[in-house]
């Protein structure tokens, strides 16, 4: 069977380059083994402009936030799916600096549109410990990315163009046509995440991948719908079903959940909740962070029609869309090189 192009893992990036590219026309392939251990599996799918202790807007915001509620709403659409959730973020302040610091912020006309001028925190009152003082951020969303992810897998696995399983690199054709179990395709892309460490079509990513760890928690007297941030995050997922998250760890030596930082999110938790609670799943997983704190688009030197896409890290979310949307308008030869990712490397 004959593809236009290969797209080597099915996390939020390699979705979203076969989403865009399938509708540019392209017949894709997809090949991803599904590992339960992909950061894109557990993620709470947070898009939050306001970033950091000192509270700046995050990298390109400005264009990212907008193109991917865009996106996301589009994709709702299309696969019938409800991934989105459109939310306001209530962040504690712990001193008398932190809150000036927020209202100084608010002030500042970049970063102030997405700071609301008072935080409503009713739907909050007796069921969390309050803190020192509030700020309320708007503008803010998440996204049911596991959700997304088994849509797109089950709409292409119904078309033929989706193989699972690990990629073999020894058994990959690097002459033009590409080939590999019985697939040719023009061209190739590895969406790998923190897998692509062990590419060795482009070594020395510069990828210093960060383990991060989630609580999955039942809280039925909650009923919280904005997210709430206090050091970890509380993210509504589905009915009672909370997402408790935060912090990472460099270079871990696996992706498996450690008893110390579920002892530190459920620490956190009890400081924070005035209410019972039930932790019902633990998990972990490896993020694609670049050193940089930037995502990389590479071509391979040597293999002409090899690329990869790669370090979206806790952004994701957010830059993910429009990232994917430039590189897939350059591979179908209809735009320049994408403006984020300055010129040509690999």
């Amino acid at each position: 069977m004959h593809h236009d192009i290969a797209i080597i893992g099915q996390g939020l990036a390699g979705s979203l380059m076969g989403y865009f590219l399938a509708k540019l026309g392209w017949n894709i392939l997809v090949i991803d083994d599904h590992h339960n251990g992909a950061s894109s599996i557990v993620a709470a799918g947070i898009v939050n402009p306001i970033t950091g202790k000192s509270f700046v807007r995050s990298w390109n915001i400005g264009e990212f936030l907008p193109f991917a509620l865009q996106t996301y709403r589009q994709m709702e659409r299309e696969l019938n799916i409800d991934i989105l959730r459109e939310a306001h973020i209530i962040r504690s302040l712990y001193s008398v600096e932190d809150e000036n610091a927020w209202y100084a912020r608010s002030a500042d006309p970049v970063v102030g549109q997405y700071i609301c001028p008072q935080a409503d925190v009713t739907e909050f009152n007796g069921k969390v410990h309050p803190p020192f003082a509030y700020g309320e951020t708007r503008g803010t969303f998440h996204v049911r990315v596991p959700f997304l992810l088994s849509a797109l897998k089950e709409r292409w696995t119904g078309t033929g163009c989706y193989l699972e399983g690990k990629l073999d690199y020894d058994e990959l054709g690097t002459s033009s046509p590409f080939f590999y179990n019985g697939h040719t395709f023009d061209r190739i892309i590895f969406c790998e995440g923190h897998q692509a460490t062990g590419n060795p079509f482009f070594p020395g990513l510069g990828m210093g991948p960060s383990k991060g760890e989630v609580l999955m928690v039942k809280i039925p007297e909650a009923h919280f719908r904005k997210m709430y941030k206090d050091h970890i995050f509380i993210v509504h997922s589905h009915d009672d079903t909370y997402w408790v998250g935060g912090g990472y760890q460099w270079n871990s030596p696996d992706d498996k959940p450690s008893l110390s930082a579920r002892q530190n999110l459920e620490t956190h938790l009890r400081n924070i909740l005035a209410i019972p609670y039930e932790v019902v799943e633990h998990k972990a997983a490896i993020r694609p962070t670049m050193h940089s704190r930037r995502p990389v688009f590479l071509q391979n030197k040597e293999h002409q029609g090899m690329y990869l896409f790669n370090g979206l890290g806790t952004k994701g979310t957010s830059i993910g869309p429009l990232a994917a949307h430039q590189i897939a308008s350059y591979l179908a030869d209809t735009a320049v090189f994408p403006p984020l990712f300055g010129s040509i490397g690999g």
